[in-house]
Order: structure tokens, then C-alpha cells, then sequence
């Protein structure tokens, strides 16, 4: 083969992949997850410790690894954001106890009238649950609070991946608000000798 006919083949090749790879629709870019939009708590301990005693499976029908944000990441940023240690003593402990998401087909109604068409559907359910201690500097529990949320919404399988994924990172976002919105006033009233602002 004459190295004219290598050049060319080589420009053919590149040329195709080219056109396929901007044929692909572009990757969602999600914005990163933050819950920095309401007033921290500032609280006298010295720092915060999270512990998870969560562990999602791998298997079906849980899907939180697949998710571009899972719920227990989503709780840590909610404290991070959220709670500042600013004292000298003392351990904020936050236990993750729940933090799942699961997807599982919609049985069709023979029966019913179908608002989807022929379109096959799944419910994607999340929860979350914590509980959050002010520990002494023996780890003794001297105050603590609890708190948990879920939420639910039906998927159309022919979702874009794009427009899967950012249903998805709402629904994390909108679970975990729900979470803080049931934690602010319980971490108002049981943490308020602890509360510095």
C-alpha cells in the first residue's frame, strides 16, 4: 500500500470517528449539590464526626450507585453546609441510618386506563434518615435529635439518560431538603444550650 493511500485511509478513519463522537448527545453537567442557601447552625463543639451506618447493596433493586449523587452524599453535604463547629470541646456525631434508593416496575392494571400509553414505567422511592448527637468529651450523648424523609416519583422508560439523571439529582436534592427542613427546628430546640448564633 503507497503511503498516499495509508494518508488517505488514515483521514477516512479519523474523519468517522469524528462524526460519530459529535454525533452523541452532550454529557450532563449537574451543578454541584449544595444546601448553603439557609443560614448555618453555629454550634459550641469542637468538630464533627459523621458515621454511616448505612450500606447500599449492589444488587437490584437499589440504584444508588448509579445515581450522580447518591443520598449519603447528599446528607454530608447537608452538614457541611449546614453545621459549623466552633467550639473548643465536644463532637457533633451525625448518624447516617438511611440513606437508600430504590427503582422497581410499575405493575400494569389491565383493568385501568393507562396514563402513560404502552410505555413501560418504574418507581424510583428514596430515604433518608439520621440522628444527630452533641457528645461530651467522655462520648456520652447529652442531647440528640432525629430525623427522616422520603420521597417517591414514576419514571417513563424512555427517558434520556440526561433527563433520567437530572430527575434523579432533583429528587436527592428534594429528600434531603425535606430531611433538614424536619432537623432545623428539633436541632433548634434540644441543641439550644449548644447553640452559639
Amino acid at each position: 500500500m503507497s503511503r498516499t493511500m495509508l494518508r488517505t485511509l488514515v483521514a477516512v478513519v479519523v474523519l468517522g470517528l469524528s462524526a460519530c463522537a459529535s454525533a452523541n448527545p452532550p454529557v450532563n453537567q449537574l451543578p454541584p449539590l449544595t444546601f448553603a442557601d439557609k443560614p448555618p447552625f453555629v454550634l459550641n463543639v469542637a468538630r464533627i464526626e459523621i458515621v454511616s451506618q448505612y450500606v447500599a447493596p449492589s444488587t437490584a433493586p437499589h440504584i444508588e450507585l448509579g445515581l450522580p449523587v447518591t443520598p449519603e452524599n447528599a446528607i454530608r453535604r447537608w452538614v457541611q453546609d449546614r453545621i459549623q463547629p466552633r467550639g473548643t470541646a465536644g463532637t457533633l456525631r451525625v448518624i447516617i441510618k438511611n440513606a437508600s434508593a430504590t427503582e422497581t416496575p410499575v405493575p400494569r392494571d389491565p383493568n385501568a386506563s393507562n396514563l402513560f400509553g404502552d410505555q413501560a414505567t418504574t418507581k424510583v422511592d428514596m430515604e433518608v434518615a439520621v440522628t444527630l448527637q452533641i457528645l461530651d468529651d467522655r462520648q456520652f450523648a447529652t442531647a440528640e435529635v432525629s430525623g427522616q424523609a422520603s420521597r417517591g416519583q414514576t419514571l417513563l422508560s424512555d427517558l434520556k439518560l440526561n433527563e433520567r439523571d437530572r430527575i434523579l439529582y432533583d429528587m436527592v436534592g428534594d429528600v434531603v431538603n425535606a430531611l433538614g427542613t424536619e432537623l432545623s427546628p428539633r436541632i433548634s430546640t434540644a441543641f439550644h444550650n449548644q447553640l452559639m448564633l
